[in-house]
């Protein structure tokens, strides 16, 4: 598993993926969005995800982009347009 960055349209996307990421039992990490990268609340999440497995944890219309990083530098996993 590798950690991987989710990032929101909104506030609400952080707080949706919070609750289903507790309600799982899966830690997570909230924090600012890393410089390199930007998105539309200033927040993401962080998690440690199975590669291929990372778009169970999306929140359809609030999900922005999810990333990894990955030789020094964050990959683009997938992105997704707001609802």
């Amino acid at each position: 598993m590798k950690e991987t960055l989710f990032l929101f349209h909104s506030t609400i996307g952080v707080i949706k993926m919070r609750k289903a990421l507790q309600a799982a039992g899966i830690d997570f990490r909230v924090a600012d969005i890393p410089r390199e990268l930007r998105g539309g609340c200033g927040l993401c999440i962080y998690i440690d995800a199975v590669a291929g497995k990372e778009e169970e944890w999306v929140i359809p219309g609030h999900t922005e982009s999810i990333y990894r990083f990955e030789n020094g530098d964050w990959r683009s996993i997938a992105t997704f347009p707001p609802s």
